[in-house]
């Protein structure tokens, strides 16, 4: 019984944290552009969260979350809502499996998720016929790039949460 409360209390702490860092992008940096990008932060907490949960847990948290930002209005949140957990699952299968649940390979699945989700949106903009700088495919790299800082600070919170929450001794 005390194990269900802990399992909840990690999944409410989880959720909570992706709201953070919902409001850490959209309202605190939301008008801030580094070398003319913006940085993408759902992805990279998403992925933390999938490479500490595994790949089922960390879909559907990445559904969940894919879900919250198309229906908070943010740009692009329709690709996410595909590619967010197509992404989750090889950001949580290869640390579980085959790899161990620490910061490099959370960084290769933040990466990965980055690519993924970042690209369809790109390539979103690109059918739709927006209008798009000369130098698009270099700010889309220097996005990814820079959206990776914050990775390493996503990956300890959700080691702590992770910790409260009982789960994988790590």
């Amino acid at each position: 019984m005390v194990q269900r409360y802990r399992t909840i209390l990690k999944w409410a702490l989880y959720g909570a944290g992706l709201l953070l860092v919902m409001l850490l992008n959209t309202v605190v940096l939301g008008s801030r552009t580094f070398l003319g990008t913006k940085l993408s932060l759902v992805p990279v907490y998403t992925a933390c969260v999938a490479c500490r949960e595994g790949h089922e847990s960390g879909c559907c948290f990445a559904l969940a979350a894919g879900l919250a930002w198309a229906l908070s209005g943010a740009e692009g949140g329709a690709a996410f809502v595909l590619m967010l957990p197509l992404a989750a699952v090889p950001a949580g299968y290869f640390p579980s499996t085959y790899l161990t649940r620490t910061l490099l390979p959370a960084l290769g699945g933040c990466l990965l998720t980055l690519v993924l989700c970042e690209g369809a949106v790109f390539l979103q903009r690109l059918y739709m016929g927006a209008a798009l700088p000369a130098n698009a495919p270099a700010l889309l790299g220097l996005q990814i790039g820079f959206s990776l800082i914050p990775a390493p600070l996503f990956w300890w919170l959700t080691r702590l949460i992770g910790k409260a929450g009982g789960s994988h001794g790590a």
